[in-house]
């Protein structure tokens, strides 16, 4: 055997059914088998990442999608209630549900990316590198939107119970569905240019004598990447950090900042309530905080590898103890996806408890707006009687 230059055209050799591909437009005819290279042994680092992958995996798929089943027959059950009015209903649950579906969806991205660590390479052809870019983006930006959503829903409950809108069913869904339809326009770009890139390693070449053929061998892997254009990726980097992450930090912080000064207000005038409500503002809180713990070290990496692309020298390379430390950064968001589904149900709970007693919380958030309008308003629930 011997080594000879890539054969770049293989667009021009036909596919002969037998694994192998026939190129005739040469001086004798060719014959291409593509082989992927041997599979090496897992290093302990590897083995960590992949242990930790599956159970990311199975937690995430098993809790969110029986969190996502609870609500759903809460839903239901909604549905053929007779007695239920629309202020009990609290739609705050839509938002529990869309959470479970985006880390269900982020959740399902990791088969591929387990065996690819596994193996060292991507077997799965550009459809499904873009469906795993798709699942896994879909938790950095629409996880983002939909909590900033939820602190707002919260807020205006706490804050501003008598604009009842805002926390319609209607206005629930049309937020849900308008956050999918920017977040799915904001990762267009790495949508449309992911791809899996044939990467060759080696290739070799055998004549035959009796027929002239020429046997070519060709040792290759695929990796999945977002292929993006560094223009493009600097732009796409920027606009989903700012738009993605800052932009929503801001919001949530001053959200549950407000939250959380009514909420003390709330106990000075009412010590004793009968609703959940510093539970549902706590568990609320919760998850935003969570989301942030993990994915706030991601863009620091994200932020710290495109410095160095710019800064750096051209020739440095990571050493191994910086490209472990990066892979451990980047399981965060998955341990989130596969740890919000308990916080959902935790607040999907607290949120059936006040569902048993909406007339209180009307009351109790009523007075805490009242008196401070300045009015003393009564805090009996049965008569409300302005001073």
């Amino acid at each position: 055997m011997q080594t000879v230059p890539p054969i770049v055209n293989l667009q021009d050799c036909s596919d002969t059914g037998h694994g192998t591909l026939l190129c005739t437009n040469y001086s004798r005819e060719i014959v291409i088998r593509n082989v992927y290279p041997p599979i090496q042994e897992l290093q302990y680092r590897v083995l960590f990442v992949v242990i930790i992958f599956v159970i990311c995996f199975i937690v995430g798929i098993c809790g969110n999608a029986s969190v996502w089943t609870i609500i759903r027959g809460i839903l239901s059950e909604r549905k053929t209630s007779r007695n239920a009015t629309r202020r009990s209903r609290d739609n705050a649950i839509l938002y529990i549900a869309a959470l479970c579906v985006v880390d269900f969806l982020m959740s399902l991205s990791l088969p591929p990316a387990i065996l690819d660590n596994i193996i060292g390479f991507w077997m799965f052809g550009t459809f499904v590198c873009k469906l795993h870019h798709a699942c896994g983006s879909v938790g950095r930006i629409v996880s983002t939107f939909l909590i900033t959503a939820m602190s707002f829903d919260r807020y205006m409950a706490v804050c501003h119970p008598y604009k009842q809108y805002y926390r319609s069913k209607k206005f629930v869904l049309s937020t849900i569905a308008t956050l999918w339809t920017f977040a799915f326009i904001l990762l267009l770009p790495m949508l449309l240019c992911a791809k899996a890139n044939e990467m060759l390693l080696h290739q070799y070449s055998h004549i035959e004598n009796t027929t002239s053929v020429e046997n070519v061998t060709r040792v290759r892997v695929h990796k999945c990447s977002d292929n993006m254009p560094y223009y493009v990726f600097l732009w796409f980097t920027s606009t989903t950090f700012v738009l993605g992450f800052v932009v929503p930090l801001f919001l949530i912080g001053y959200f549950n900042y407000q939250l959380v000064r009514k909420l003390y207000i709330h106990t000075k005038v009412i010590p004793r309530s009968g609703i959940p409500l510093r539970r549902i503002a706590i568990y609320t809180i919760l998850i935003a905080v969570l989301y942030f713990v993990c994915w706030t070290p991601y863009w620091c990496s994200v932020l710290y590898a495109i410095y160095m692309s710019l800064f750096g020298a051209k020739n440095e390379q990571a050493n191994d103890q910086l490209l472990f430390l990066i892979y451990c950064v980047h399981l965060l968001p998955y341990f989130g996806s596969a740890s919000n589904w308990i916080l959902y149900g935790l607040l999907n709970t607290q949120l059936q408890m006040k569902h048993d007693n909406p007339s209180d919380e009307h009351v109790s958030m009523m007075t805490v707006t009242n008196t401070c309008n300045g009015r003393i308003v009564s805090t009996d629930n049965t008569t409300r009687n302005a001073k």
